[in-house]
C-alpha cells in the first residue's frame, strides 16, 4: 500500500499544475410521450416513459429531468421548453431527448405524433442546433423514425454498424456514408428509414436496458448510450426470431462517443445510502470521488474534440487522483468502524497509450 501511495504521489508531482480541474458538465433530460392511438400502445408508451424517468433521476439532478405526456406534450409547449432549456445550459452541458411514440413519413417530412400539430424532423434539427455545446443525444424510438435521422444529418438512413442487409449482402457503402455523417450529436432511431412504418418494439427494450445488469457489458454500474442501443437492438432481433416473423424495424445509431456517454446509474441508490451512512470526513471523500468520476466521464466524452497529447495528460492526472482518493477512502472506512460500505471503490479505467486518436 505504501509503495503504491508513493508511486501515485510521484506521478502526481510530475503532472501537478499542468492540468486544470475540469468543470463537470450538467445533463438535462427531456422525455416526451406521444399519441398512442390504441390502449395497448398507451400502456406500452407510458411504461417506457416511467422507466426512462426513473433511470434519468439516477444520472442527474431531479430538477434537470423534464417529462411531457398527454395535453402537455404539444408542439408549442415543447418548442418553448427547448428554447428555455437553451438559455439554462452552458457550453459544457449536455442534453438527452427521448421521443416515445409513433412517427409518420410522407416521403418528404418526418413527424412525431403528438396532440395538435406534430413535431417535424426540421423542428428537431432546429432544437439540436440551438442548444449550447455538443454531445447531445436524441432517441426517437417509434415508427418511421429513421426519416428523422435523414433530416438532421442530410444523409441516407442506414444501420450504422454496417451489418448485412436483408439479402445478406454487406452494407459497406452505406456504412462508409454513415462515417461521413455529422457527429456533433448522437442520434438513435427505432427504424432504418421512413418506410418502416409499423409500430416498433424498440422503445420498451431500450427503456429496459437503462436498468438492466445484462446491458452493463463492462460492469461499471452505468449504462452508456452504446450499451443501451446494443441491448435493445439484440432484444428486437430476438423478438422477431421468436415470433417467426420478418423484422419490420431496424434500429440505427449515428454519431461518436456512444460508449462514453452514460444514460443511467445502476448503483445510484447504493451510493446515496453509502453517503447517508458515512461520517463527516468519509462523506466528503465519497462526494469528491463522485465528482472525480464525473470529471473522468466528461473527459472521455470529449476525447474526439481534443488532441491525443492533451487527452492523455488530463486523463492520467484524473486517474492518479482517483487512485490516491480511493486510498484515503479505504483508510477512512477503517476508522469509521460502524460503516459497512455498500458500494466498492470503482476500478479506474486504464491510462490510454499515447497514440493518435482515429
Amino acid at each position: 500500500m505504501l509503495r503504491k501511495s508513493r508511486l501515485v504521489a510521484a506521478l502526481l508531482i510530475t503532472t501537478a499544475g499542468f492540468v486544470p480541474v475540469l468543470a463537470h458538465a450538467a445533463l438535462f433530460i427531456t422525455i416526451v410521450q406521444g399519441l398512442s392511438g390504441q390502449p395497448q400502445y398507451e400502456k406500452e408508451f407510458g411504461d417506457a416513459r416511467q422507466k426512462i424517468e426513473t433511470a434519468s433521476h439516477s444520472i442527474t439532478d431531479n430538477d434537470k429531468v423534464f417529462s411531457f405526456a398527454g395535453d402537455k406534450a404539444t408542439r408549442a409547449a415543447l418548442l418553448k421548453h427547448f428554447a428555455d432549456l437553451g438559455k439554462k445550459m452552458g457550453a459544457n452541458d449536455r442534453a438527452a431527448i427521448y421521443l416515445i411514440g409513433h412517427g409518420s413519413f410522407d416521403g418528404d417530412t418526418y413527424k412525431f405524433n403528438i396532440p395538435g400539430p406534430d413535431l417535424t424532423g426540421e423542428d428537431l434539427k432546429g432544437v439540436l442546433e440551438h442548444l449550447p455545446g455538443s454531445n447531445h443525444v436524441l432517441v426517437s424510438t417509434g415508427s418511421a423514425s429513421g426519416a428523422m435521422v435523414e433530416t438532421i444529418t442530410g444523409t441516407a438512413n442506414i444501420r450504422s454498424r454496417g451489418k448485412a442487409d436483408a439479402s445478406g449482402a454487406p452494407r459497406e457503402a452505406e456504412a462508409a456514408s454513415a462515417a461521413k455523417a455529422p457527429s456533433k450529436y448522437l442520434l438513435i432511431s427505432g427504424t432504418r428509414n421512413g418506410n418502416e412504418r409499423n409500430a416498433t418494439q424498440f422503445a420498451r427494450f431500450f427503456a429496459d436496458a437503462l436498468s438492466s445488469k445484462d446491458a452493463d457489458v463492462n460492469k461499471n454500474n452505468s449504462i452508456s448510450v452504446q450499451e443501451a442501443f446494443d441491448y435493445a437492438d439484440k432484444r428486437v432481433s430476438g423478438y422477431f426470431q421468436e415470433e417467426g416473423k420478418l423484422a419490420t424495424e431496424h434500429a440505427q445509431l449515428r454519431g461518436d462517443g456512444a460508449a462514453q456517454l452514460n444514460l443511467s446509474r445502476l448503483n445510484a441508490a447504493e451510493q446515496k445510502a453509502e453517503l447517508a451512512n458515512a461520517s463527516g470526513k468519509l462523506q466528503e471523500l465519497l462526494k469528491r470521488r463522485q465528482q472525480l468520476d464525473a470529471e473522468i466521464e466528461d473527459l472521455q466524452v470529449k476525447r474526439g474534440q481534443m488532441s491525443n497529447a492533451d487527452y492523455v495528460a488530463k486523463f492520467q492526472q484524473l486517474v492518479l487522483q482517483s487512485a490516491e482518493l480511493n486510498e484515503q477512502i479505504d483508510a477512512a472506512q477503517k476508522q469509521d468502524k460502524g460503516l459497512k460500505p455498500a458500494v466498492p471503490a470503482p476500478v479506474a479505467p486504464p491510462i490510454p497509450e499515447s497514440k493518435s486518436v482515429p
